[in-house]
């Protein structure tokens, strides 16, 4: 594929990733009550067998929502790309049909992610015995704080770009087609040859993860602050940083559903 045509897929997919506000609110409002959900279910006590079975329907209820609220935003996309005027429904109802195939595919996601989590624990060991088999010169070129750097970014592409990047479509897969979905090796491929799909991940990374960071991160002068003003800072920045990791979201689901209807031939439709 050109530069090009790369870069009209990734213009595209971002007109089409913010034109639909219901989708917006759905996923607003989604993601709180699941949010909810889960701090309820923290208050739970654990007394009585009742409690405890109340907790399992619980979390269960919250897995299959979080599955149905972002399996239907991928199925959505897809179609958005087929035809302009693209329904919620049909994309939350198929992503209900096939819920467990979109099951299966966040338990792998989450077992490997776990399995790069663990490499966390070797940031402080790994980078300074690596270095010591370096070569004197070497040494002094590359210091232990600039090894241990290289390794935390590693660490942190493995976990936000490579392993989302080659997973992702086969959440696709499974919320459009259900278990058959999990082995569309073909459609994967031609999927993650694209220049434009990773240049996406890449800018959805830094949005969602550094930049959402650094909003957190902002504080008041301490010598001006107060404790209303700290209440309206940190309420703002919360819904400043959701309201991006939403567009990060947004922003790589729309360039999986344009790269999978592209790989299967399709006709794309035009953003209005």
């Amino acid at each position: 594929m050109s530069l090009r045509s790369s870069l009209k897929d990734a213009k595209d997919a971002l007109l089409v990733s913010m034109k639909n506000w219901r989708l917006w609110l759905v996923q607003f409002a989604g993601n709180a009550v699941l949010f909810a959900g889960f701090l309820w279910w923290l208050q739970i006590p654990e007394a009585h067998w009742w409690q405890l079975g109340f907790q399992l329907v619980l979390l269960i209820a919250i897995g299959i929502g979080a599955l149905l609220l972002h399996g239907g935003t991928l199925n959505y996309f897809l179609s958005a790309h087929q035809q302009k005027e693209a329904l919620l429904a049909p994309a939350f109802r198929k992503a209900l049909r096939h819920v467990p195939a979109i099951a299966v595919w966040a338990v792998i996601f989450f077992l490997l992610r776990e399995l790069i989590g663990r490499l966390d624990h070797y940031s402080v060991s790994f980078p300074g015995y690596f270095r010591s088999g370096f070569p004197a010169w070497l040494r002094r070129m590359i210091s232990e704080p600039a090894l241990d750097n290289i390794y935390v970014g590693f660490v942190a592409l493995l976990r936000w770009i490579i392993l989302p990047g080659l997973l992702l479509p086969f959440a696709l897969f499974a919320a459009d087609r259900g278990v058959r979905g999990l082995l569309a090796f073909g459609d994967w491929g031609r999927t993650i040859r694209s220049l434009a799909y990773w240049l996406l991940l890449f800018v959805a990374s830094i949005l969602g993860v550094y930049c959402i960071g650094l909003i957190m991160g902002w504080t008041m002068d301490p010598k001006t602050a107060t404790l209303p003003g700290e209440r309206a800072s940190l309420i703002f920045r919360m819904l400043l940083a959701y309201l991006l990791g939403l567009f990060a979201w947004f922003l790589v689901c729309s360039m999986l559903g344009r790269r999978q209807l592209r790989s299967a031939g399709q006709s794309v439709a035009q953003p209005e």
